[in-house]
């Protein structure tokens, strides 16, 4: 391996430690939601503004990231990103009232997306040997990060008695994540092919993948950001192993990510896509209609994680081989996404108080049915696209 390739490497290695750290955070809202409204003097429903106020500041990063990477030194914005986020998990515990806290919940989304936007799309400038395997492990270790936070939470709850030193315990590990990526030189920005021998996206198809990957994180982001709640509501779980429950869920969808590197090897994304939704959907079936029990929450969750955690990924996989991918394609789809993980978690905080915690695995179980569904009508679009 040359001197060029190790520096590849190397970088990579900062952008999976800054992956890491963005599935920790993105994981730390939902077990941390009672204590938080206790804190604000709120109610649940007044506590899950939260899901809107971030996901609003992960849509303007979604929105204008990209065009930023494009016009500023790479590393400079990516490191001061990550200040940010680290800087908003450390104010988090000291929000005086509910809207103090939203606005550093909104600094939290904004620099989240922004390095979710710089995680992809510099992991593809710098070029590193397997690309596709580094951008596999890049997603892989949001994961870790999502199924490490709750513990480090669950931690912090059983032997302090509350949520700020684990928000603290985050906090400081992004500094030294900041200082690595600051001392690593930027990736300079590949010019953009000539030509492609995909077709161009058609509006039509990519409004219904964004569609899709709308429904798909709207379901992935309220199991996460809910089940800990739902589970203590229910008296399935007590503050630590709720907590324990939600890194159990992004465990499984770490698993599923891992699994899924192997089985893409085997058989299409559009077959990877229809198993994993239909698993999930059998899985959060039995949630909604058998009598509840601690062993069947556990169950599902473990089901419905690992049956999600592919989708993603292999959405991504799937529209690429249907279209030319350009960075404002993805971006819609980004936004799609952001729209979805702000929506769903937020309508259920709504009405999980009025209408009872079953209102949660529901509207999951609801709008995986659809996603199920829509998915038989992109490929009938991608079908009908060949044959004219």
């Amino acid at each position: 391996m040359n001197s060029t390739d190790k520096r590849k490497i190397l970088i990579s290695c900062a952008y999976f430690l800054a992956f890491l750290l963005l599935g920790a955070t993105e994981a730390a809202i939902g077990p941390s939601l009672p204590s938080l409204a206790e804190r604000a003097g709120t109610s649940l429903k007044g506590i899950s503004l939260l899901f809107i106020t971030q996901k609003a500041g992960y849509l303007l990063g979604s929105l204008f990231g990209g065009r930023l990477y494009d016009r500023l030194k790479a590393h400079i914005l990516l490191g001061t990103v990550i200040l940010g986020m680290g800087l908003g998990l450390f104010l988090v515990p000291l929000a005086p009232g509910l809207v103090p806290l939203l606005c550093i919940i909104f600094l939290v989304g904004l620099s989240q997306s922004t390095l979710d936007v710089g995680g992809n799309v510099l992991l593809v400038w710098i070029n590193p040997p397997k690309v596709n395997s580094m951008m596999n492990t890049l997603h892989l270790f949001f994961g870790l990060g999502a199924f490490i936070s709750p513990l480090i939470l669950a931690a912090s709850l059983r032997f302090s008695g509350g949520i700020t030193r684990g928000f603290w315990i985050l906090a400081a590990a992004v500094v030294p994540a900041a200082l690595f990526v600051f001392r690593l030189p930027s990736p300079v920005r590949p010019e953009e092919e000539k030509s492609e021998r995909k077709p161009a996206a058609e509006p039509r198809l990519v409004i219904l993948i964004s569609l899709f990957f709308f429904l798909l994180v709207a379901a992935e982001a309220a199991y996460g950001s809910w089940i800990y709640t739902y589970a203590l509501t229910k008296n399935y779980a007590d503050s630590v192993s709720a907590g324990y429950m939600t890194s159990a869920y992004w465990g499984a969808l770490t698993l599923g990510r891992f699994t899924a590197i192997f089985l893409s090897l085997r058989i299409q994304p559009k077959l990877l896509i229809g198993l994993s939704l239909a698993f999930a959907l059998i899985g959060l079936f039995l949630l909604v209609s058998l009598p509840g029990s601690v062993s069947l929450v556990w169950a599902v969750t473990l089901i419905t994680g690992f049956s999600l955690g592919p989708l993603f990924a292999s959405g991504i996989t799937f529209a690429s081989g249907h279209m030319r991918m350009t960075g404002s394609t993805t971006g819609i789809f980004l936004v799609g996404a952001s729209v979805g993980g702000m929506i769903l978690p937020w309508g259920i905080g709504q009405f999980f108080e009025s209408r009872g915690p079953g209102v949660m695995p529901l509207s999951i179980f609801i709008t995986t049915a659809v996603t199920l569904a829509l998915f038989g009508i992109i490929l009938a679009a991608v079908r009908n696209r060949r044959l004219t």
